[in-house]
């Protein structure tokens, strides 16, 4: 069982885009996915198509870390995939996590675990955490078995992604499943001249982590988004390129990581 930590402490840079479409492409391949939604804005929830008033505190992992079972609180979507959703109470997590023994750290990692018996109930787990450092990030990434972090051409986000080097450095401490971080580009304009001078910079500092499908700026994916549909379910124009470029992105991760 695979379980990636999408994460990043800088906003705006595509998370839950990566999350979503990731969790659909990995389901076209007949793989079984859970998205896990660690984020109380429960973006990826919507798009999922959960309504935030059908979701009570408890059906989210607040209820599971309370003593509720996680395949309570599972929802099935249209996307073939499996969701735990999130609630705005959510906003709580870090502060619940900070006062629970060992700072919450192994509670998702135990969690988890249960669902990886001789017969795993899902072969991927994708959660999907708010931008910000904390109890939240380090409980993600001790349950990891990678980092993907997705990055724009940015001052902000380059610094950000220097944070988060570190962060996945020290869970690897306390996770010996941990491979490290994967950095994914997206939202990239080939042809511009600023974006090149970023991805240099990338190149120069972490061409190991760096995934070689490149997400170029598509309205596609936004397009997919307010209409609460993956880009695999989207049917408008530029459509069936981004659906190749996470089936790509999909099958990078494989030859890296095992399907299961």
């Amino acid at each position: 069982m695979q379980i990636y930590a999408l994460a990043l402490e800088k906003g705006g840079v595509g998370k839950t885009c990566l999350a979503v479409n990731l969790a659909a492409a990995f389901s076209r391949l007949n793989l079984r996915v859970l998205v896990i939604d660690l984020d109380a804005q429960a973006h990826a929830s919507h798009w999922l198509g959960i309504s935030p008033t059908d979701v009570r505190p408890e059906d989210s992992v607040l209820g599971v870390l309370n003593g509720r079972a996680l395949r309570d609180c599972v929802r099935p979507t249209d996307e073939g995939v499996d969701v735990l959703p999130a609630h705005t109470a959510l906003a709580s997590l870090p502060v619940q996590l900070a006062t629970a023994p060992n700072s919450g750290l192994f509670i998702l990692q135990d969690v988890l675990g249960q669902l990886n018996g001789p017969t795993p109930d899902y072969d991927i787990i994708i959660c999907d955490l708010a931008p910000a450092r904390g109890p939240v990030l380090a409980t993600a990434l001790a349950a990891a078995t990678r980092c993907i972090v997705p990055v724009q051409p940015e001052e902000l986000v380059m610094r950000a992604l220097q944070a988060l080097a570190g962060s996945v450095s020290q869970a690897q401490r306390v996770n010996t499943h941990l491979r490290g971080m994967s950095i994914v580009r997206n939202r990239y304009a080939p042809r511009s001249a600023g974006d090149h001078v970023y991805d240099q910079l990338l190149r120069d500092s972490y061409r190991a982590q760096l995934l070689r499908t490149i997400l170029p700026v598509r309205a596609a994916l936004r397009d997919s988004a307010g209409l609460q549909q993956s880009i695999f379910r989207y049917n408008g124009p530029d459509a069936n390129e981004a659906r190749n470029l996470f089936l790509d992105l999909v099958e990078e991760l494989i030859n890296l990581d095992g399907a299961t």
